[in-house]
């Protein structure tokens, strides 16, 4: 048996960005961790909803400057990231995912004790993404919802949501819900990769952070080279090759922003950036 299905937990962060970078990530099927993906489908909530998240994490920031007068440290995450993921040989329907992540959110809301203006906001603050994956062979990932849930509302920063009760809290919700629209039950779950358990769930984690953490520098190389070559061009007076590299440019930081940069890489990004905003 299962002690639970899975779920994992990230705080979105980069502020605004951040939150525009995963809707960016959860709908881009040229993602390289998207590779094996085989459809993505949104089931709550669509483009509008991140920046409405967006919009309220920089209203708060604002006000907490205006009212901050002596400094401290500003809001620097705005939602908050659920991965929810069931096993392979399992594929729930589209219809059959979003009751589930309904009844985990309603659940959550309970929780945290939202007055009904509240309530309205955080049910507007819901985004979640479907992520059909291969159901065949024994590696991988299932099928799995990333949902991301604001955490500002009514000018009010939910730090619940960074709990682990909150974690624990899902995860009940999760199993109840997958049991009552799927009829499975986690604690009747055997698999071939049982015995590995959490250690498994973590090594693979950490494998995929490394393998993206590997992309990201060699897409920053690649920036900063096609940077030289757009400046050559520039220099050379060589419109054609400039346009061409500049097109180039465009692709690389696109594909960048889909990513959870670090503020070293971050900064990497911004510098050449700027180099080219000067010209």
């Amino acid at each position: 048996m299962l002690k639970n299905w899975t779920v994992i937990t990230q705080a979105v962060k980069n502020g605004a960005d951040g939150i525009m970078a995963r809707e960016r990530y959860l709908l881009s099927t040229q993602h390289p961790n998207h590779k094996h993906t085989e459809l993505i489908i949104p089931i709550i909530g669509n483009k509008n909803t991140s920046l409405r998240i967006a919009i309220a994490g920089e209203k708060f920031k604002l006000q907490q400057k205006i009212n901050n007068k002596k400094g401290g440290r500003p809001l620097s995450s705005f939602g908050m990231e659920y991965c929810l993921t069931l096993p392979k040989i399992h594929r729930p329907t589209p219809q059959q995912w979003r009751a589930i992540i309904a009844d985990c959110c309603m659940c959550l809301a309970y929780t945290l004790k939202l007055n009904p203006n509240e309530l309205i906001q955080y049910k507007s603050q819901i985004r979640a993404v479907l992520h059909q994956q291969p159901q065949i062979g024994r590696t991988g990932s299932g099928d799995h919802v990333h949902l991301i849930i604001g955490k500002v509302i009514n000018n009010k920063v939910l730090k619940e949501l960074q709990q682990k009760k909150v974690t624990s809290l899902i995860k009940q919700a999760f199993n109840t819900a997958v049991l009552k629209h799927v009829g499975l039950d986690h604690r009747e779950y055997k698999t071939y990769e049982l015995s590995r358990g959490k250690r498994l769930e973590t090594w693979k984690y950490q494998h995929q952070k490394a393998e993206e953490s590997i992309c990201i520098q060699k897409n920053i190389i690649k920036l900063q080279n096609q940077t030289n070559k757009w400046l050559t061009a520039f220099e050379l007076s060589n419109f054609k090759n400039k346009n061409r590299q500049f097109n180039r440019l465009i692709k690389t930081f696109d594909l960048l922003s889909t990513y959870s940069l670090s503020p070293e890489q971050q900064r990497q990004i911004d510098s050449m950036k700027a180099i080219i905003n000067k010209i």
